[in-house]
């Protein structure tokens, strides 16, 4: 219900506007603003400020009704103990209808952002619902309130310590006003957590979801000055007919505190699998979920990291670099019988028998794990499977009993590396980090058809969707989006420790050596114990002193940056793109395109 009392401080402020209002035909406005008790919102009709009043239950929404504007409106902040001002430095186009929820200082509500085409129609697996969790063209506002000194608390925690903390939610897009109550938050990830701006789990309670979804995370974007890496990533996935999490922004607000732009992603949590494999069914008996972590000081002590190498105990696939994200449907907890069979058949599988191919589909989507090792590459994915074995999901389909691959956290991408550039856009996908170190994609490229069927993969997604051609308009849109936004995302102080700092003032104590062994015990503590046997580490120095530079949006979208570890999303594409088609010979060749394109989805 929404409150109609309004301080008295500012009734001769309001007068003239009440009175105007009564003899005039009016309409409801909705602004958005993050306000403690000593403020109060108006909105400004044809330079007379009428007052607007804080939702009781939405406390970051403000109405009122004031009438249709002739030249135009603005909202006004107003300090109620001088009756100061702060009004929107640009004019608000006359609304003959009730205004949408419009963020304070924000010109646009909604824009239209071009698409991406489908190169290929989602794999026969995925069965995924629509939803309204992600909104193309919008940047809804979320609202948590908890207790501060719990927030604090997790905030300074060692970022090792998952502390879970209560809070109220509220979501504003809009249209939409929507409270939840007994929500858990937490900070999210693991390198992440060494970062300023920290990420976030969010859980809803348990019959509680945000348009279909019961977890969702939210992506500081921290290590992207671009703000756009996850979003053309996902994008992309997803016009590759693949499955991964979706993305769309958020602006976030914690307590009375403004915390930034965020990525909403939805995660690999019940109802996730219902919700992409069957349609949302409740019902839906579902398969083992492994997820891929990399590497825990347990499996680090016994050198076992998650790149699919068979061990003949089963009890080596529980040192923790597995985890059983969600079991299977009246499976046991902590069966990873399904995972050590999956690897066994990868270091036995046929390669150049006649029923290879076959062999190998039953055991594995094939197409599935082609297609997103194609983009590891075409992306520059390098924190994932054949750079870091990190970053996927292996999903056992049910009845067909066979694993689907599934790619996660694309932050690292499109030129955001902690490998040397020139190997990852190289064109030749054997320069690529780690590429034929990893038992599965080593294994299944010793299969002919499948390596003819991965190299026209990269041609055709080189030529029809990961080059500038197809992306750049997206990019544009997605950018001009989001610049005021980013703008105001960068001018809020932080949060977090800034661990990643620490690590850079540690390598640069190393008096440039780039052996592994160099590294001194502070960077040590921050990197862990088991570092990527190609790793570069002058470009790993870059990546840790680069997050306390300011790189302006349109260098870090366009380039050139200056930084070893990082290029322009624009140039990325452009550099990998070229490169690929002069590798395979396929610039300029159209038939070369068509015929990719056969083989691919044959």
């Amino acid at each position: 219900m929404v409150s109609t009392k309004v301080l008295s401080i500012f009734l001769s402020l309001f007068a003239l506007a009440s009175a105007q209002l009564q003899n005039s035909s009016a309409i409801n406005y909705s602004v958005i603003n993050l306000l403690n008790e000593t403020h109060s919102m108006g909105v400004s009709i044809d330079n007379v400020t009428y007052p607007l009043v804080r939702s009781e239950n939405v406390t970051i929404l403000h109405t009122g009704q004031a009438p249709v504007a002739t030249s135009g409106y603005r909202y006004v902040k107003i300090t109620n103990e001088n009756n100061n001002t702060e009004i929107e430095p640009f004019l608000r186009p006359p609304s003959q209808n009730d205004t949408v929820n419009e963020f304070f200082k924000r010109s646009w509500n909604h824009k239209q952002l071009s698409q991406l085409p489908a190169m290929f129609s989602p794999l026969p697996a995925i069965k995924r619902i629509s939803s309204q969790l992600h909104r193309d063209g919008e940047v809804p506002t979320i609202h948590l309130t908890g207790n501060q000194t719990l927030i604090d608390i997790m905030h300074n925690s060692s970022g090792s310590e998952d502390i879970d903390v209560p809070t109220n939610m509220t979501y504003v897009s809009l249209n939409d006003t929507l409270s939840y109550e007994g929500v858990t938050l937490s900070l999210a990830g693991r390198s992440s957590r060494w970062m300023p701006k920290l990420s976030y789990n969010i859980k809803l309670s348990k019959k509680d979801r945000l348009y279909d979804y019961r977890r969702v995370k939210l992506r500081a974007l921290d290590t992207d000055p671009s703000y756009i890496r996850e979003s053309m990533a996902y994008d992309i996935i997803k016009s590759s007919g693949l499955v991964s999490s979706e993305f769309s922004y958020v602006r976030v607000f914690l307590n009375d505190r403004e915390i930034g732009l965020f990525g909403l992603i939805d995660t690999f949590h019940n109802p996730w699998l219902a919700n992409v494999f069957d349609d949302g069914n409740s019902k839906y008996k579902n398969g083992y979920l492994y997820q891929a972590v990399f590497s825990t000081a347990n499996s680090s002590a016994v050198n076992h990291t998650s790149d699919l190498s068979y061990y003949d105990n089963i009890t080596a696939y529980k040192d923790g670099q597995y985890e059983i994200k969600v079991e299977a449907a009246k499976g046991k907890k902590d069966n990873f019988k399904p995972l050590m069979d999956f690897t066994k058949f990868i270091s036995t599988a046929p390669t150049n028998s006649s029923g290879a191919v076959a062999a190998w589909k039953k055991e594995l989507d094939t197409d599935s794990f082609l297609r997103t090792m194609a983009l590891e590459v075409l992306l520059g994915f390098s924190d994932g499977y054949n750079s870091m074995a990190d970053n996927y999901y292996l999903y056992q389909i049910p009845k067909a009993g066979n694993f689907f691959y599934i790619p996660s956290d694309m932050d690292l991408t499109m030129g955001s590396t902690i490998f040397k550039l020139a190997d990852m856009w190289s064109g030749n996908y054997s320069t690529f980090p780690g590429m034929g170190s990893r038992p599965l994609m080593s294994k299944i490229l010793e299969v002919p058809e499948f390596k003819q069927q991965y190299e026209q993969l990269l041609v055709n997604m080189s030529r029809s969707l990961t080059n500038p051609a197809v992306l750049n308009k997206r990019i544009d849109d997605v950018v001009d989006m989001i610049t005021e936004d980013v703008a105001w995302d960068q001018s809020l102080p932080r949060v977090g420790a800034n661990l990643i700092s620490q690590m850079g003032s540690a390598l640069n104590n190393n008096n440039g050596s780039s052996s592994n062994t160099s590294l001194d015990s502070a960077a040590t503590d921050v990197v862990g114990d088991v570092i990527p046997a190609n790793f570069d580490m002058d470009t790993i120095k870059d990546f840790a002193n680069r997050m306390n530079v300011s790189i302006p949006l349109s260098v870090a979208v366009n380039g050139d940056t200056g930084h070893a570890s990082l290029s322009g999303v624009k140039e990325w594409f452009q550099k990998s793109s070229e490169n690929t088609l002069n590798f395979f010979g396929a610039a300029g060749n159209s038939s070369d395109a068509t015929n990719a394109t056969a083989a691919a989805t044959a």
